[in-house]
């Protein structure tokens, strides 16, 4: 196991950016690498999200980001007038002074920034696997190959919903999707907006969140899913009809 590592920014230091719906993302080879590259240039970066979350955002949205990365979806949570503030959660330590530095030339103002995994387990750390693109990075030793690990404090993710009176959950953390919801306290959340990781978990894993969330009267939304980027909705007795678009 490695110890913690966090890649400090000087905020004086000129710096130049890559830039992606409208974001700023510093060039940073050792974060930025050419797989993720490539995607930014692409355009192809969280891009299925970028595009969503403004029909997904709803006035007064405390939203909780678990995987937050390099800040890119808390960027565009932030310029969102609809939401009052953001808590980001981010396991890998080492994107942390990057995320700071990504928050800072975009000028965001409502979003926590907080390095943990979160669980109801009464445990005070985990283990997180590295891996070269930290897109990969996760909770599961396989089946990637991984590069080190580290150990992360971890936060009661119910004591976090209910404190900070979370009603929107965006969720991206390799495969950990599959049991983080299984004894977590959503009663106060109305929407899960989460990325499937099927080549991780497989399709027992899909299943596995989709009854969990089923359980906590949650369906799947078919007006803001696509393919493996899902929202899931509280369900309500006296629902308003969407009007018939073909």
């Amino acid at each position: 196991m490695v110890e913690r590592i966090e890649i400090a920014f000087d905020e004086q230091a000129p710096v130049e950016n890559y830039e992606t719906h409208g974001v700023l993302i510093p060039v940073a080879p050792e974060i930025i690498t050419p797989a993720i590259e490539n995607a930014i240039i692409a355009g192809a970066f969280e891009a299925e999200e970028a595009l969503e979350l403004p029909h997904i955002v709803e006035p007064g949205d405390r939203v909780l980001e678990i995987g937050a990365g390099i800040g890119f979806i808390s960027t565009l949570l932030d310029r969102h007038s609809s939401v009052d503030k953001v808590i980001a959660v981010e396991a890998n330590p080492n994107l942390m002074g990057y995320m700071e530095r990504l928050h800072h030339v975009n000028g965001v103002k409502k979003v926590e920034r907080r390095n943990a995994v979160l669980t109801n387990e009464p445990i005070d750390a985990m283990t997180f696997y590295l891996r070269q693109d930290f897109w990969m990075g996760s909770l599961a030793a396989g089946p990637n190959p991984y590069q080190a690990t580290v150990s992360v404090p971890t936060e009661s993710l119910n004591d976090l919903i209910k404190d900070e009176e979370i009603s929107l959950i965006v969720c991206d953390i390799e495969g950990a999707e599959s049991f983080l919801f299984e004894d977590a306290d959503l009663s106060n959340v109305t929407r899960i907006y989460l990325e499937l990781h099927d080549h991780v978990t497989g399709l027992k894993g899909v299943q596995k969140l989709f009854r969990a969330l089923e359980l906590k009267n949650f369906t799947y939304d078919p007006r803001h899913s696509s393919k493996s980027i899902v929202l899931f909705r509280r369900v309500v007795e006296n629902e308003v009809l969407r009007p018939y678009a073909g």
